[in-house]
């Protein structure tokens, strides 16, 4: 059975807030999710440094290019099962 694939619009809330949503998912839903930031590397470092504080165990995937012109792409993924 497939996952169902879902997508949210979170650019409108505090980046704490985002932050929360974004590792929760994640941690508590077991899922691999990507988020798209402003094409600002410090904001994208920031965002990890921020997921892998409140999220112990939060795996960083990847750091790619964005999705769309002007936006960079994280890949946070649950914890490795192999190592819990």
């Amino acid at each position: 059975m497939s996952r169902l694939k879902v997508y949210a619009d979170l650019a409108d809330l505090p980046e704490d807030e985002r932050i929360d949503i974004i590792g929760r998912t994640v941690m508590e839903q077991g899922l691999t999710v990507a988020v798209a930031v402003d094409s600002d590397r410090d904001k994208m470092e920031r965002y990890i440094r921020k997921l892998l504080k409140r999220f112990p165990g939060i795996r960083i995937l990847e750091r790619l290019p964005g999705i769309v012109s002007g936006t960079l792409t994280i890949k946070v993924g649950p914890p490795d099962p192999e190592n819990n």
